[in-house]
């Protein structure tokens, strides 16, 4: 894992300060090439994480032996033993490392030798032979990358921030507002930075040097067209095991849960890796409505005698100090409560590991989210006749979710009782983190722009085959992204075994009912396939959340007072204070549950008064 970054155009720029900028991600080593290309100047930076062949024969950028080929490299190919081995045991190398392997894949297979890949990654190929400069995001975006392009230049990096120190300080994409406020981040290539983009996963963007033309070639889908192994238990194993390969200390995050306990199985007789766990006040449990994930975690820890670290987060864990290095780090702004846990974890894991492992992508893929629940009560509640479900709706939109017991399911009820009236897209409101309606209310702006990009996944669409690419496309990318920003602020690589592209599509070919049952089993599948590995109370266990206690944090208007400056948030004409007081009132008297909406807010502010505001 390593932050790249680059620049075409005309006239010096300041290459070293974007490396910089970035140097947490890659503490080991720098380096950087100049370039003089078709009449134009490509600058060329890499600061390196060293995880395989930690000699300096792995230094980036790396050239070609005739120095017409330039590659800067970020993340992991996990198949690179095999490819080597392969297609190119009659070649030289110098290194042992996968980057020299994807450079001379590219030199016997040209642009097709992505699809050769399997791993995380972002490339930047420079090939001076034929004036093209090549920018190639993994199938599943677990690597970032962003670009941004003028008539004059373009400017590439792993981060945002490095982007910001060639074309000066940026202005705010105000069509992204509501967007951002609706989802809690930005879907789709968008950012909250006028002009700058995400390079879209599973994407090349072939760039000529020469005219700064750029053409854009999608090289996978998850709806492969071959049928994948059957055999879901094998898929797992071969993923993690490849995922273990490294010259560095290896951890895993452990939460108890179905997914971080099927990566620990196979870790079982490994002693050197250290499994981490994120700790809640028993307190702010109560006050969430939520469950333990540590009881679980500790208790299989025990029984499989696991190296276990646990580490204790609490509602004094969202101060201003860790928002506002969170948010820094993170910068394509992001209002997830998992941020602050996933950095303090990484930072201690950092003391000990720089791999760590994570089950991230089960959820999206094997329908493990409460949303996938409603959207199925959703069908079950539309199938009965009308007079009865309009009754049904109209009760459960009027439940008081923060009151009494049983607070999170009377939020979901809240939320399907709410929406019953709705087209399609509501399946989408569902997965939605807190509730679209009121995070628009907060806005002197329409909400058009949020609700057109929803009907694109959901309107005549099966809404199961809809969530499944919305949630891969947006909600997964978003996760992937803060996971990635936390860990490399601390000089940490995470790597995701459920997303290896080929259990991606074993689980786009299932059947809605092999992943989530007509009673509701979540994952279904895959508790099924491993259910003789785990222990009963893994798998029959309520989820839980391993996000920040944000119900908890935010119950009292003077915590939240300490963390909002409503004043700054009134200097903004777009924002319709009245009403955020409203969202915050309705918070704390429990007729509501806006906590994700008033973090979004104070996101908001840290951001902007970081890389907007002079």
């Amino acid at each position: 894992m390593c932050g790249i970054a680059g620049y075409i155009g005309s006239g010096s720029v300041k290459i070293d300060e974007m490396i910089e900028s970035i140097g947490h991600r890659g503490p080991d080593s720098r380096g950087r090439v100049s370039e003089q290309v078709n009449g134009r100047l490509v600058e060329l930076g890499h600061t390196r994480l060293s995880i395989l062949d930690l000699s300096s024969l792995g230094n980036q950028p790396m050239l070609s032996e005739d120095s017409n080929v330039v590659i800067v490299f970020n993340g992991e190919i996990y198949n690179f033993k095999e490819l080597k081995a392969q297609y190119l045991s009659d070649l030289q190398f110098s290194s042992n490392t996968d980057t020299e392997v994807v450079l001379k894949m590219y030199f016997l297979f040209g642009e097709d030798f992505v699809n050769y890949l399997n791993g995380d990654f972002s490339i930047g190929i420079l090939d001076k032979r034929k004036g093209k400069f090549l920018l190639i995001r993994d199938r599943c975006g677990v690597k970032p990358l962003y670009i941004y392009s003028s008539q004059k230049e373009i400017v590439f990096a792993s981060e945002i921030k490095s982007i910001i120190k060639i074309i000066g300080r940026p202005e705010v994409n105000k069509e992204m507002i509501n967007p951002y406020f609706t989802y809690k981040y930005v879907p789709g290539e968008h950012t909250l930075f006028r002009g700058i983009l995400r390079v879209l996963p599973a994407h090349i963007y072939i760039i000529d040097i020469a005219s700064s033309n750029i053409a854009k070639k999608r090289y996978w889908s998850p709806q492969s067209n071959e049928k994948p192994s059957s055999d879901l238990y094998g898929l797992v194993e071969t993923a993690v095991n490849q995922r273990l390969v490294a010259d560095v200390p290896i951890g895993n995050f452990l939460s108890g849960g179905v997914d971080s306990s099927i990566i620990a199985s196979f870790l079982k007789n490994r002693d050197d890796i250290i499994h981490y766990c994120a700790r809640k006040d028993e307190g702010d449990i109560r006050a969430e409505g939520t469950t333990s994930d540590y009881a679980y975690a500790n208790s299989l820890a025990k029984q499989w005698g696991l190296n276990f670290k646990e580490l204790a987060i609490n509602s004094e864990s969202a101060n201003p100090e860790l928002i506002k290095k969170t948010i820094y780090y993170g910068d394509d702004l992001i209002a997830d409560g998992s941020q602050i846990p996933s950095y303090l974890i990484t930072r201690e894991a950092a003391k000990t590991s720089k791999v760590l492992l994570s089950g991230m992508g089960a959820d999206e893929l094997f329908f493990g989210y409460a949303g996938h629940q409603l959207i199925l009560l959703d069908s079950y509640l539309h199938a009965l006749p009308d007079f009865i479900s309009n009754s049904i709706g109209k009760y459960w939109a009027s439940l008081n979710v923060g009151m009494g017991s049983f607070k999170a399911y009377k939020r979901y009820l809240q939320k399907i009782g709410k929406y019953h009236g709705f087209p399609e897209y509501r399946n989408g409101l569902y997965s939605l983190v807190g509730d679209a309606s009121v995070a628009s209310s907060i806005l002197n702006l329409d909400n058009e722009g949020s609700v057109k990009y929803l009907k694109t996944y959901f309107d005549d669409k099966d809404p199961f085959d809809a969530i499944q690419q919305f949630e891969f496309d947006n909600f997964l990318v978003k996760n992937l992204n803060y996971t990635d920003r936390m860990a490399m602020a601390n000089s940490v690589e995470v790597r995701v075994p459920f997303l290896d592209h080929k259990i991606v599509e074993y689980a786009f070919q299932l059947k809605r009912a092999q992943k989530l049952s007509n009673t509701f089993k979540t994952k279904k599948i895959l508790k099924d396939t491993f259910k003789s590995v785990l222990p009963n109370d893994i798998t029959a266990r309520r989820k839980a959340g391993f996000g920040m206690p944000l119900r908890s944090i935010f119950g009292t208007r003077a915590k939240i007072d300490s963390l909002l400056d409503i004043d700054f948030i009134g200097s903004f004409d777009y924002f319709n204070v009245d009403n955020v007081n409203t969202a915050i009132g309705n918070h704390i008297n429990g007729s509501e549950d806006n906590s994700s909406l008033i973090y979004a807010v104070i996101c908001f502010q840290s951001w902007h008064k970081q890389f907007i505001a002079a």
